[in-house]
Formats: C-alpha cells, sequence, structure tokens
C-alpha cells in the first residue's frame, strides 16, 4: 500500500512526525505537506499565486518528501497530479487540537483528506487535543489497526479520527460516531492597528453517539464523513411541496 501524509500544521510538526513513523508499518510512505502553519483554510485552493515544491527527503529517513507554499488541499493535488505519486491511502494529520462537530468546516486536517476523497482514494484524518499528544504516541499504531481489520476507509469517504480530551492519560477504547455541533465564539483584540480573532468554544448539548461527546468521554471517535452536503430529508419535502396544489 502506498500512503500520502499531510497535514495543516506544516511538515515540521510533531503531529506528522508521529503519523510517518506509524504509517511505515503499513505501507510505503510519501509524504507532501505544507512548508508553514495552514490551521482553518478549510479546503482552499492556491490559484492566485504560484506554489513553491521543495524536496525535504532529509526530514524523513528513507521518505520522499515535499513541502509546499499552499495549503493541505493543495498538497493532494501536488501528490497526485503533479508529482504523480501511485497513493492507495491518505493519512492527514496528526492535528494540534481536535477536529469535532462544526470543526471540520474550517479544518485543513479534514479538508485533504476530503480533496482526497474526491479523487476518489479512501482518506483518513487523525486529530488530537492541543498538546496533547501521549495518547497518540501510544495508541496511534493500534488505531491504525483498528482501521484497518474493520474495513472503515472506502473510497469516496473520509475516516474523521479524533483521540481524547487531554485530562485522560490513556483512552477507553473506539467509539463509532456521528459529527456533532462545537461552535467556535469570536473575540476580537485590537493591538497596533491589527485585530486579532480569537475567542473559545460555546458550550453546546450533543447527543450521546456524537464525536464531540466521546471524547469527552475519554474514547477515541472514529466519524465517517463524505462531501455531499445534500440536504435530502429537506429535498425531499421541497419535492413533496411541488405536488401540492396552490
Amino acid at each position: 500500500m502506498n500512503i500520502l501524509v499531510t497535514n495543516d500544521d506544516g511538515i515540521q510538526s510533531k503531529g506528522i512526525a508521529l503519523l510517518i513513523e506509524a504509517a511505515r508499518e503499513f505501507g510505503e510512505v510519501y509524504v507532501v505537506a505544507p512548508s508553514s502553519q495552514q490551521s482553518a483554510v478549510s479546503q482552499g485552493l492556491t490559484i492566485h499565486e504560484p506554489l513553491q515544491i521543495e524536496q525535504m527527503d532529509h526530514l524523513f529517513a528513507d521518505t520522499t518528501s515535499y513541502a509546499i507554499s499552499g495549503k493541505p488541499a493543495d498538497c493532494i493535488k501536488v501528490a497526485l497530479e503533479y508529482l504523480r505519486f501511485p497513493i492507495d491511502m491518505v493519512f492527514s494529520g496528526v492535528n494540534d487540537g481536535p477536529n469535532l462537530g462544526t470543526d471540520i468546516l474550517y479544518s485543513g486536517t479534514v479538508a485533504a483528506a476530503s480533496e482526497a476523497s474526491i479523487f476518489n482514494i479512501p482518506s483518513v484524518a487523525f486529530s488530537t487535543d492541543f498538546g496533547c499528544f501521549s495518547i497518540v504516541e501510544d495508541e496511534l499504531r493500534s488505531t491504525i489497526s483498528y482501521v484497518f481489520e474493520h474495513q472503515l476507509p472506502t473510497s469516496g469517504r473520509i475516516v474523521n479520527v479524533n483521540f481524547p480530551l487531554n485530562k485522560y492519560k490513556r483512552s477507553k477504547g473506539y467509539r463509532l460516531t456521528t459529527q456533532g455541533m462545537r461552535i467556535f465564539s469570536a473575540k476580537f483584540r485590537h493591538d497596533e492597528g491589527k485585530y486579532w480573532q480569537e475567542g473559545d468554544w460555546v458550550d453546546v448539548h450533543n447527543e450521546k453517539n456524537t464525536d464531540v461527546t466521546a471524547v469527552t468521554e475519554g474514547y477515541i471517535s472514529i466519524t465517517p464523513l463524505g462531501t455531499d452536503r445534500t440536504d435530502r430529508k429537506l429535498l425531499d419535502l421541497w419535492k413533496e411541496r411541488q405536488k401540492e396544489p396552490l
């Protein structure tokens, strides 16, 4: 199996080094990742300025590696359409920060996996709580094994994996989940003519089966995601209304 590893925290981040090392046990690893921090850029593409593509094989032993000046989605396109790597699977992460619920709308980590799904390549996005890599170090390999043993990766779909919150020293196991809800409440700090967006997440009730609840309760959350955002129930309702006499 040929595995492409990417992320949004940058090619020199701790999370991608852990993922590369773990991925080596499951196949041949290729790396294409941003040269700098690209968190919260979603699935943006670099089309109004040139990309810089630099080979970085010295970073990871015996691993073909490239850093690019673009975004996570650019990394997938460069790997598949420029470098022409024969990729069977994409791993994205391990992100320094959760990608739960509505976080996925902003996440560059999930966006890279989503871009892979457009190419009909199975993908897995990995994220952990901020600054919390102890569970990742202990359980990343077993989590990848679980994902493969249960045949979770599917062409055109994303497997979104989140490790438990940092108050836990180890996980309680795995929980297959739905996407929950996380709302980021922004605050703006003014500093020398510039405005910095900061804030925190609003406390929102989430059902037991959601990713947000799973990691809060100490489980590794695994959620299947797709790129089709059609609300089919609402579409069916619209169609039914069309049939009603005016």
